[in-house]
């Protein structure tokens, strides 16, 4: 019950952060009944200052919080920059899982993914053929991040592929973060033993900054 107290107020509150100019994407933190700490990411038309102004602001009016600056973290992605700064240490998502379905003209990839011994899922599906496989693993990977995240759409595929680089096969992606200015992200991963895996760990890799600061614990 507690629990559900907890995750309900955190809800709330990342509510009303997403609703204010400039910001994409919002993780809230509540210890012992109370929000702890806000994780804001934001794009380059407002300045951290004013977004933590604004956070502070907007969960006093509308759900009578009071916090203090220093609770408020907010990663900005300036213009041109592709990732969020450096990431807190033990924040990578890790993978766990992949199922594939595949139907006569259709197939479904269902990825898996762990943070701190919690799994979060997500799916996708897409045209049938091996071609499109990494681009429906790819899609089902930003699912599941954004389940991580409680997110709604804030990522999509841009693209993503396995590519022959020196001796090496290589898979690559290419992610637009849907934030008030559209920013491309890109990873890439060394295939190991299956390129499905290799494609999410692409992904992975290339919203693996803007998600720590947003996963941050």
């Amino acid at each position: 019950m507690e629990q559900r107290a907890r995750r309900s107020l955190a809800d709330d509150a990342e509510g009303v952060i997403r609703r204010l100019h400039g910001v994409s994407a919002a993780r809230v933190e509540v210890k012992d009944g109370r929000i702890d700490q806000v994780h804001v990411l934001g794009s380059a038309d407002r300045t951290a200052r004013v977004l933590v102004a604004d956070v502070i602001a907007a969960l006093g009016a509308e759900l009578g919080v009071t916090l203090e600056p220093p609770q408020v973290r907010v990663a900005l992605l300036r213009p041109g920059q592709t990732q969020a700064g450096p990431a807190p240490l033990g924040a990578r998502l890790k993978v766990i899982g992949l199922t594939m379905t595949t139907l006569r003209d259709s197939q479904e990839a269902r990825v898996r993914i762990e943070h701190e011994g919690l799994t979060y899922e997500g799916s996708a599906s897409g045209p049938g053929g091996a071609a499109n496989g990494p681009g429906v693993v790819g899609a089902a990977t930003l699912r599941a991040v954004e389940t991580y995240l409680r997110s709604g759409p804030v990522f999509h595929l841009e693209a993503a592929t396995v590519v022959s680089l020196a001796t090496h096969q290589v898979a690559v992606a290419l992610v637009g973060w849907a934030g008030p200015q559209e920013e491309l992200l890109s990873g890439a991963a060394i295939v190991r033993d299956d390129p499905r895996d290799a494609v999410i760990r692409a992904v992975l890799d290339a919203v693996n900054r803007p998600v720590s600061w947003l996963g941050a614990r």
